[in-house]
């Protein structure tokens, strides 16, 4: 059974309910809204490469509201980078947008119009009328378009938090092999002794404990 837009947009959202409606989202931290976006579009993109294009009795209403959903959290995305004016985001958004520009004739194959702004229009007529196949081609299991978007996704939530824990970038110098002869770092284990550097499986495991910490602590209003 198929869901209304607004259902699978609601399920995009889910943990971050405040994004899903234009009510919910007004007045809330352009910071949070960002990082429910991010969430969302990779959610929609998720469900649209999860859907089985090759059944013949499959809801066609139900791909249709979720490119709708897809269309609608893409563009919250771009409202939301926009207004925290992070020029680092900037750089990421613009790769997003030239991305959708890449693909603008798929796109409109389906429907989809790629706007000088950078958000995407839908005609519902062209849209509903569309086949399986042509949607496929954009968000199917190997798609190149969902698959880049997804990923594009990835590396934008990254970098955002990130600049929130502000951790540095790692330098050249910090991953290049030590000479011979030398030695490796010191540090204080918190003992009185000293250790080597940590290897970079624990750094990253240190990383992700630190994200998970700041975004438990994060006081966000999650009414509707």
């Amino acid at each position: 059974m198929s869901l209304a837009v607004s259902g699978y947009i609601r399920q995009f959202y889910k943990g971050n309910l405040f994004g899903a409606t234009a009510s919910g989202r007004n007045g809330q931290p352009s910071r949070s809204l960002l990082t429910a976006d991010l969430k969302a579009v990779r959610r929609a993109v998720a469900g649209l490469s999860d859907y089985d294009y090759n059944d013949k009795e499959s809801d066609g209403e139900e791909l249709v509201n979720k490119v709708e959903a897809f269309v609608s959290t893409y563009n919250n995305l771009v409202d939301s980078a926009k207004e925290t004016g992070d020029e680092d985001l900037d750089r990421y958004m613009k790769q997003l947008k030239k991305l959708s520009k890449n693909h603008a004739d798929e796109l409109a194959d389906i429907g989809i119009t790629v706007q000088s702004s950078g958000k995407l229009k839908i005609n519902d007529n062209t849209l509903k009328s569309t086949g399986r196949y042509q949607v496929s081609k954009l968000f199917g299991t190997d798609a190149e378009y969902g698959g880049q978007v997804e990923k594009q996704m990835k590396l934008t939530n990254s970098m955002v938090l990130r600049n929130q824990l502000n951790i540095p970038k790692r330098s050249a110098s910090v991953s290049a092999a030590p000479s011979a002869g030398a030695q490796p770092p010191q540090t204080d284990d918190g003992t009185g002794g000293s250790k080597g550097s940590n290897p970079p499986a624990a750094e990253d495991q240190k990383l992700a404990q630190q994200l998970v910490q700041a975004l438990a602590g994060s006081a966000v209003n999650y009414s509707v």
